[in-house]
């Protein structure tokens, strides 16, 4: 070998180490001749005068050598050298020990301080030798840019194919490749993943809040499916899966490629990675059209827009809280236009007859003054009196036309059971098939397949229970006494409201259930007056404007209705 004469002593009254390393679990279960090659470099130290106890084999099997943490080998060897206990390094060449120029020369830094040598299959290699020490660095930098230089080829031929829409990377549930080797983008066949899918949009078309689409699914005992690892499987679905629904232009129809980016980091001193969100405006690869979409485009930007709107909206500001005593009827329902923050209700003088609207959130924190302070009558009677106009007959009559669209929910709901009902008879019906093709007399194999259909069996029973239970306790049909008792209503509302049994908590319940949230903010210029959007449960938004003067005696306060914007939705495609 090469360069024995470097091997002193002193080499040899120290430990040898052993280093095989292999990137990948594939190359470690395919590519047998490489461990082995590094395995056999355990015979090369015994041949060059180490004892067998003398020699330690450190594997790194599976590990990447581009960074040093996770390689609890190497660790290990470079602290072993750092004590002076290592004589020296066996290692096929540089790319095993490191693929990281900084790693790769602070081992040279320690080798030279240590006297250690580095030894592979044919060359012993002194690092405190000028021109080994040259060498060396010059093979450190080779395997760092062979990573680099393998990494682009790859990435080249990856964004080529991604500029065509040719790559194939893992799709969102709702979709698959048309075969096994296609790049071609098509719909479930599964018609229940079709129908899971298309209901998130439709009930967010609906809603326009992530929280009413879960809890949509969840009141009507509905599942979503997932894929992992090719396995498909039905579960609860959360708000954090909605929105990635929502915010994937796949649905939409997009071939999108590299709209989040790898980032680097350290965290104390630990390098981690993280995935980073592009803009859209920052997408290399965006193809639109280019598979069927269950939205339209002009939707799936509406619906990134609401999602915004619906957490900005909430920045700061504080959950309404339960209904509770009192006579501010808005307790709990105002955010600030200014901090984004909830009001509060302040009540003065003698047992609290003075209730007061304010906000001070900005005053506490000492970066400003005190957004509001109004009494609480200033916007009561105003809101109050925008529910009398709104209840009319007219309204109520059209309130009960509503159930028609109620019912359709329904049937999309029941088309879902269906669905899953249709799921299980044929997983019950596959396991008989299974049990009848069974050999009788192969008795242990019989017992498990008999014991499986029992399974589907009875799971399948459950599921139709179930089913039946959801259609009792789902009904949306009026009576022609129930409708006539609900336009009754809109001439004794207002009796009803000022009654006397009639208590302040009543009327804040009913409140709610109208209005979701008021935000008010007070403008000055040109006149003093509050400016009230009015947000109701049907997502539409009524602009107010009330007067901040006080009226005469007795009088009442005057406001000013700007208009009603009724919520805005797409039109969408129907792709089931």
């Amino acid at each position: 070998m090469t360069g024995a004469e470097k091997i002193r002593p002193e080499h040899r009254e120290r430990a040898a180490f052993v280093y095989a390393r292999q990137s990948t679990t594939l190359q470690v279960i395919h590519n047998r001749t490489s461990t082995e090659r590094q395995l056999g470099l355990v015979d090369v130290a015994v041949k060059l005068g180490w004892a067998k106890n003398q020699i330690t084999l450190v594997e790194d099997l599976g590990r990447s050598g581009k960074f040093s943490e996770g390689r609890e080998g190497f660790q290990r060897l470079a602290a072993e050298m750092s004590m002076g206990r290592v004589g020296a390094v066996f290692s096929l060449d540089a790319s095993r020990l490191a693929r990281s120029s900084a790693d790769w020369h602070r081992l040279l830094e320690v080798a030279v301080l240590t006297r250690t040598l580095l030894i592979d299959e044919g060359t012993i290699y002194d690092p405190r030798d000028p021109n080994d020490r040259l060498l060396l660095g010059m093979k450190g930098t080779m395997a760092d840019f062979e990573l680099v230089w393998l990494r682009q080829r790859m990435e080249g031929g990856r964004w080529h194919r991604a500029g065509q829409g040719e790559y194939r990377r893992p799709l969102p549930v709702g979709y698959v490749y048309e075969d096994g080797d296609s790049a071609r983008i098509v719909m479930d066949p599964d018609e229940e993943i079709r129908r899971a899918v298309t209901l998130v949009f439709e009930r967010f078309r609906q809603a326009a809040t992530l929280q009413d689409v879960v809890h949509h699914f969840i009141s009507n005992g509905l599942r979503f499916p997932s894929r992992m690892a090719g396995r498909l499987e039905w579960r609860r679905l959360n708000r954090m899966r909605v929105r990635q629904i929502l915010s994937n232009p796949t649905y939409a129809g997009a071939y999108v490629y590299g709209a989040q980016r790898d980032e680097v980091f350290l965290d104390g001193n630990e390098r981690r990675r993280r995935k980073k969100r592009l803009p859209r405006s920052e997408w290399p690869v965006m193809i639109r059209d280019a598979h069927p979409a269950y939205i339209i485009w002009e939707e799936y930007l509406a619906n990134e827009k609401k999602m915004s709107e619906n957490s900005a909206r909430r920045s700061g500001a504080a959950p309404r809280g339960a209904v509770r005593a009192g006579n501010a009827l808005l307790q709990g329902m105002l955010l600030c236009g200014r901090c984004g923050s909830r009001l509060i209700v302040h009540y003065s003088g003698n047992n609290g007859r003075y209730p007061q609207y304010q906000c001070r959130k900005l005053e506490h924190e000492q970066i400003g003054e005190r957004c509001l302070l109004l009494k609480t009558r200033k916007l009561d009677e105003p809101i109050v009196d925008l529910i009398f106009r709104l209840l009319t007959r007219e309204r109520l009559i059209d309130a009960t036309n509503v159930l028609a669209t109620l019912e359709d929910q329904r049937s999309s709901v029941d088309r879902q059971w269906q669905l899953r009902i249709e799921r299980a008879r044929y997983d019950a019906k596959r396991a008989e098939r299974q049990f009848d093709a069974c050999d009788p007399d192969n008795r242990v194999v019989a017992r498990t397949l008999e014991k499986r259909w029992n399974e589907r069996l009875t799971e399948l029973e459950g599921l139709e229970h179930e089913y039946e239970d959801f259609k009792r306790s789902q009904r949306f049909e009026l009576s022609d006494i129930e409708r006539q008792r609900i336009l009754d209503l809109a001439g004794d509302f207002p009796r009803l409201w000022r009654a006397k049994t009639t208590e302040d908590r009543d009327r804040k319940q009913l409140l709610r259930l109208l209005i979701k949230d008021v935000s008010i903010r007070a403008i000055d210029v040109p006149r003093s007056v509050i400016r009230a959007s009015v947000l109701w449960h049907t997502h539409a938004v009524t602009e107010l404007e009330i007067d901040r003067e006080e009226p005469k005696s007795g009088g009442r306060t005057s406001y000013r209705v700007l208009g009603t914007t009724a919520p805005q939705v797409a039109a969408t495609a129907t792709t089931v």
